[in-house]
């Protein structure tokens, strides 16, 4: 340490920490609920994964509470499909985009609807920004910016022909890829352009599809599927790709990427699912789907998968168990669209035993046991918070705003000494201010010894003929008293 005071600061610093730790270690007490979950009777000598895919969601209706089963509901919206969905960080209010341009955003629980309209035009794609009260929707010409009330705050022209949109909430970050190949990042804070790069010269992969982009929710960052079936993450900070991994040896069809950034699954032409281990990049799993792949992919925060081939949804448990040797799909539900609806989009909802599906002619409503984190965090996203609580909340996101320049593909080099930094810091210290190393300072002192050294002595001298003087005194003093 440099100094005391900053010994003292770190100590501080220390205490704080340990004691956020123990906090933290005994609110788990309080997370006294648990996901739930299908027992199916073990009656019969058949196999219980069998037996639970065979339940239809009217079977699952009728054995849930009743304010469990109004979760499970269908929109019919013939008119304006395909439709894009996404559920707000507290997954209370849902956002549906059709292709032919009906946009709608309700609180999907008490079936309040906030607007409802259309715009008019080919829509590609919409996401929930930071609050609920704001939402994306990349249009055909250029990416606009809507109020909950349906009233246009913003229109990005810089994001033009946008094709699929994600939005980092702790960045604050708007990333769309469009018809050209290129990937933005907008920071919706400020409204400024943070960077651009052209995703198809720099790989040579060919333009990315509509549904073959996805973030990683532990570093944020761009997960991009190309024709060559190469995947690419992709930051800010960097013109080139900070990964770049051939994950089949088709076309990509869909990626997805779980909560903690552990998992990912990708869908290929090559009609294959795989698992892959983000920390070392590895294939975990390999499974054979029908068809031509999934063309959809969603986590849930329990780790479950749901996949969709045209109109059937499948969710799958279990995925990554690396005990199981068995080379099929562990199905845990399924479902099939109604009419022959092809499912263009799926989402699970937070918090909930809910999953979406958005398909050609309306929007589906599932009820998944297990699939929702049962215990949240008020602090991190609160389904049950007020309106001057979401104020306040906001306030507080951005004064935690992090700066793009911090997304990075290892998180632990964030928490480290930047000694190389520093060193050059010192260095532009030395050239533009004539900084005095500590030897000069010696060596001056020295020169200067002589003149303080006689300064000093005069002091002294002077002291003491004070002294002296009034030592005198008092034994004069002394002898007139006993006089």
């Amino acid at each position: 340490m440099a100094t005391r005071r900053t010994r003292k600061w770190l100590n501080v610093k220390e205490r704080k920490s340990k004691f956020a730790v123990r906090q933290t270690t005994r609110s788990e007490i309080l997370h006294v609920e648990e996901e739930g979950y299908i027992a199916p009777d073990a009656d019969d000598n058949e196999e219980e994964e069998e037996r639970v895919v065979d339940l239809t969601q009217a079977d699952i209706k009728s054995s849930v509470d009743l304010f469990s089963a109004q979760k499970r509901f269908d929109l019919e919206l013939p008119l304006y499909g395909s439709y894009h969905i996404d559920y707000t960080r507290n997954g209370r209010h849902l956002l549906l985009g059709g292709r032919k341009g009906h946009i709608a955003a309700f609180d999907w629980q008490t079936k309040k609807l906030h607007c409802e309209m259309n715009v008019m035009e080919q829509v590609n794609d919409v996401k929930w920004l930071h609050i609920e009260t704001m939402y994306a929707v990349a249009q055909r010409q250029w990416t606009y910016i809507y109020d909950n009330q349906g009233i246009e705050v913003h229109c990005l022209k810089v994001l033009d022909r946008s094709l699929h949109l994600e939005f980092l909430p702790y960045h604050f970050l708007l990333a769309a890829t469009n018809e050209a190949g290129y990937l933005s990042y907008i920071d919706v804070s400020i409204g400024k352009k943070v960077a651009s790069y052209n995703t198809r010269i720099a790989n040579g992969n060919g333009k990315c599809g509509t549904s073959i982009m996805c973030q990683n929710p532990s570093n944020a960052l761009i997960g991009l599927g190309h024709a060559g079936g190469v995947l690419t993450f992709w930051s800010p900070n960097q013109r080139e790709p900070l990964v770049k991994m051939l994950a089949h040896k088709s076309t990509i069809r869909s990626v997805t990427i779980d909560q903690t950034g552990t998992y990912m699954a990708t869908s290929g032409v090559d009609a294959k699912l795989k698992i892959w281990d983000l920390r070392n990049y590895q294939c975990l799993k390999e499974y054979r789907t029908s068809s031509n792949g999934a063309s959809t992919l969603a986590f849930s925060q329990k780790k479950l998968l749901a996949a969709s081939y045209r109109d059937v949804v499948e969710i799958y448990k279990d995925l990554y168990d690396e005990e199981s040797t068995s080379n099929e799909l562990p199905r845990y539900l399924l479902h099939r669209c109604p009419n022959g609806s092809s499912a263009s989009s799926v989402a699970f909802c937070p918090y909930e035993d809910v999953l979406g599906v958005g398909h050609d002619r309306g929007f589906i409503s599932l009820l998944v046991p297990g699939a929702g984190e049962p215990n949240f965090d008020a602090l991190e996203a609160n389904p049950y918070q007020t309106k001057k609580q979401r104020k306040q909340a906001e306030v507080k996101q951005l004064l935690d705003k992090i700066q793009p320049d911090m997304i990075t593909l290892d998180n632990s080099v964030l928490g480290e000494v930047d000694r190389k930094a520093f060193v050059r810091k010192q260095e532009e210290k030395r050239n533009n201010y004539n900084f005095v190393k500590p030897k000069e300072l010696i060596v001056q002192a020295d020169k200067k010894k002589g003149k303080i050294g006689k300064r000093l002595a005069r002091k002294t001298q002077i002291r003491d003929a004070k002294l002296k003087e009034y030592l005198q005194q008092q034994k004069l003093k002394r002898k007139k008293t006993k006089n």
